[in-house]
């Protein structure tokens, strides 16, 4: 992959209408922004129980926004391998790629949200059951990714020679893998991400989610430089003490680490106004993939 670094700008959709979201993503690529991406939410993490500020879908959503964009990057941080079988996941993000002409992002995750799952699964799987559910669905997206035809017998999953066309404009479309577990997202990520994203911004968990990485590509043969490796840092800059000073300085250390995507978690009751902050006075000061 290129090593020049990506910005990426992640607004959660929590209480916001499709014209806000669409909004926050026009302006996002307005501002040269590499990526856009929203969770795979069915309700408000915060209050899943309560009436309000609960999200749009997000794939549905994604299609709607691929069609109103030109250049930017869309993609899910991330969404859940088990809220829809993953034969149909394939065709839904082949199609959104169709519909953005090749600027998908794939990015999927075990999930992790109790009551989510209780209220549109049905219940929730145990984390050795959604880890192997977070790999076979993987392992079958990616198939459908490049190949018309998919047979595929898992644990959890058997596909019996699947049709996916038309095939998506990417060959292949990149996958983000979400999450740092050390044991076996870690590792899926190594046999299978294009970008790994690993959840957290303390510097001294990368350094040691990062060896973790290291060491699994070893153990399964890949080049750990050919994953690009992603990071959070929360901006909100009506809150005190976050400045953009504070992010540059991050965005150094990250850096250093061999990050090449940075993703703004923009929070703040000024979402576009810090869009275009960090246009104006973070960008300039890095190379971006515009």
């Amino acid at each position: 992959m290129s090593k020049e670094m990506w910005f990426e700008i992640h607004a959660p959709p929590e209480g916001k209408s499709f014209e806000e979201v669409k909004q926050i993503c026009q302006t996002a690529e307005d501002a040269g922004f590499s990526l856009f991406t929203l969770t795979d939410h069915l309700m408000n993490m915060g209050d899943p129980n309560g009436v309000g500020n609960h999200p749009l879908e997000c794939w549905t959503t994604l299609a709607a926004l691929a069609a109103v964009t030109k250049k930017i990057k869309l993609g899910t941080l991330v969404t859940c391998y088990a809220y829809r079988r993953p034969t149909i996941l394939a065709k839904m993000a082949t199609t959104v790629d169709i519909i953005s002409g090749g600027r998908l992002i794939f990015g999927i995750g075990a999930g992790w949200h109790e009551e989510e799952f209780k209220g549109f699964m049905g219940g929730f799987p145990p984390k050795q059951e959604r880890v192997r559910g977070l790999l076979e669905t993987v392992e079958i997206c990616k198939s459908m990714f490049t190949s018309e035809r998919t047979t595929y017998h898992g644990r959890m999953y058997t596909v019996d020679n699947v049709l996916n066309s038309p095939q998506p404009v990417q060959k292949p479309i990149p996958i983000l893998i979400g999450g740092a577990g050390e044991k076996v997202t870690l590792k899926i990520a190594a046999k299978h991400a294009n970008i790994s994203h690993l959840v957290t911004s303390d510097l001294s968990d990368l350094d040691h989610k990062l060896s973790i990485l290291k060491k699994h590509c070893e153990d399964v043969g890949r080049d750990y430089n050919d994953i690009r490796k992603g990071a959070f840092i929360r901006v909100n800059t009506s809150a005190p003490g976050n400045s953009i000073e504070d992010v540059v300085d991050k965005i150094d250390e990250y850096k250093k680490r061999g990050i090449g995507l940075v993703t703004f978690l923009v929070t703040g009751p000024h979402v576009l106004s810090d869009v275009q902050i960090l246009s104006k006075e973070v960008l300039p000061r890095f190379q971006t993939h515009q």
